[in-house]
């Protein structure tokens, strides 16, 4: 057996561990009441898991709502928008209407360019029914979670350039986001150990270094940079990937962009550890982070 092929099985049943256990902690959630669901919506027809969403809204407050679009995390091979849900229910429960999407997993079929072209794919298809669902077409926002939150950078990116359409051969989402949130977001991309390394291997085709498209993967190349809308970012002294959300403010800081970082330094009552908003949006740290995200957002 190759050591691609030991990798891959390794990783599959990691995988299948992590979504048994996944699985269990969703049974066990209390959602919040007076929310609408409708769930796995294909947004593209093709049957597959990967390409279905949900959406979520008050069904005591009367709408058109702001309109929040979810990009889960996992690393680019692990996640599903059900991980999400009570999340966005909080979210819903704020008076928005919240859409939840899946995407394909960079692990056997796809690549993080798939992954892009299937974020870009949603967008169209939420622009294209925006008369459906009671939404507030001037207040749409994009928002992500690690993984997530850099599949949702570079797609609107790529939306906004034609030059990187071309570099990547991917489509554009004309649908207009008034302002972004970046949770713990997996935004550095040449880290140099093994564990990253082993992690671009997988996500990425044999031979990626040589492909035009893997310079554009790494931010602080993107001269477009600047075409990206108002961003709200956020992480925690607790989070092992907090490095990688201070790159992206550096980024940001140099090109003179319109941001605002909110940082929580180590907190003596619990650890709080990437992405625990969206584990845990109970918690009172989570609430005062999704007031002060949903503050801003509403500026534009």
């Amino acid at each position: 057996m190759s050591c691609a092929s030991i990798r891959d099985h390794f990783v599959r049943n990691m995988l299948n561990d992590w979504e048994e256990r996944d699985n269990k902690i969703l049974s066990e959630q209390t959602l919040p009441e007076n929310i609408i669901e409708i769930l796995n919506i294909p947004y593209i027809t093709d049957g597959r898991r990967e390409h279905l969403l949900d959406i979520y809204y008050p069904d005591n407050i009367e709408g058109p709502f702001p309109a929040i679009i979810d990009i889960h995390g996992g690393g680019f091979f692990y996640g599903y928008k059900e991980m999400n849900k009570l999340y966005n229910y909080h979210l819903a429960k704020k008076g928005f209407i919240v859409f939840n999407l899946n995407y394909r997993l960079a692990f056997e079929d796809a690549k993080v360019p798939d992954q892009i072209q299937d974020i870009i794919n949603a967008l169209n298809w939420i622009e294209s029914n925006l008369d459906t669902y009671p939404v507030d077409k001037k207040r749409i926002y994009l928002i992500g979670e690690s993984a997530g939150a850099y599949l949702a950078t570079m797609a609107v990116l790529i939306s906004n350039s034609q030059r990187l359409q071309n570099i990547f051969n991917i489509g554009k989402s004309n649908l207009r986001i008034s302002a972004m949130a970046i949770i713990s977001g997996f935004m550095e991309w040449t880290r140099s150990e093994i564990k990253y390394w082993g992690m671009r291997s997988m996500m990425l085709e044999k031979g990626y270094k040589k492909h035009e498209y893997y310079q554009n993967l790494i931010l602080e190349n993107i001269s477009e940079i600047n075409s990206l809308p108002p961003l709200f970012v956020t992480t925690n002294e607790d989070d092992e990937l907090d490095f990688m959300t201070l790159y992206f403010i550096n980024i940001l800081r140099k090109n003179d962009m319109n941001y605002k970082f909110y940082y929580l330094e180590k907190n003596k009552q619990r650890r709080l550890g990437h992405m625990f908003n969206i584990l845990h949006p109970e918690w009172e740290e989570s609430i005062n982070l999704h007031n002060a995200m949903l503050e801003f957002l509403l500026n534009y």
